[in-house]
């Protein structure tokens, strides 16, 4: 059976990854809207220019695009977070506490470090709920994109 320390460990650290594996699958999804987003405009904003011109719905799509191409590249731009810790800084952070709980078989100090990765995973909170607003937001543009595109097609 693991011991109360063992469990914070690993909670701390389970909580820390798991955060990671969500921000990979925000930038992972925003990469898939970009092409769609590309995409959208190459076939259906092709045929609305080449077909009508452009109109007040094409602008409002070209705009579209553009705002949605600024969301993505705020989403994918390198953003400071930290998902590990200095394995050094923890080692000399957590050494005298190990060694003074070795003589009573006590295992504190690994919770210590559990709650460090729990501190690490709350410095990033705010940051991932951004991210993640953010490639809402691209999806709701790419939504708009792709209707206006249609209506411009269509009512021109």
């Amino acid at each position: 059976m693991k011991t109360l320390e063992e469990v914070t460990y690993e909670a701390g650290r389970a909580a820390l990854a798991d955060q990671e594996a969500m921000v990979g699958g925000i930038r992972q999804r925003t990469g898939t809207l970009l092409a769609a987003q590309a995409l959208v405009a190459s076939f259906l904003g092709g045929t609305a220019i080449k077909d009508h011109g452009f109109h007040a719905l094409g602008w409002l799509a070209v705009l579209a695009l553009l705002m949605g191409l600024v969301v993505a590249a705020v989403v994918l731009a390198p953003w400071r977070l930290k998902f590990a810790v200095n394995a050094r800084d923890l080692y000399e952070q957590l050494y005298r506490q190990a060694r003074e709980e070795a003589d009573l078989d006590s295992l504190r100090w690994l919770a210590a470090a559990g709650f460090g990765y729990q501190d690490l995973r709350l410095r990033n909170a705010q940051s991932v709920r951004w991210l993640s607003r953010l490639s809402a937001a691209l999806s709701v543009l790419m939504v708009m994109q792709t209707v206006l595109w249609l209506l411009a097609i269509r009512l021109s």
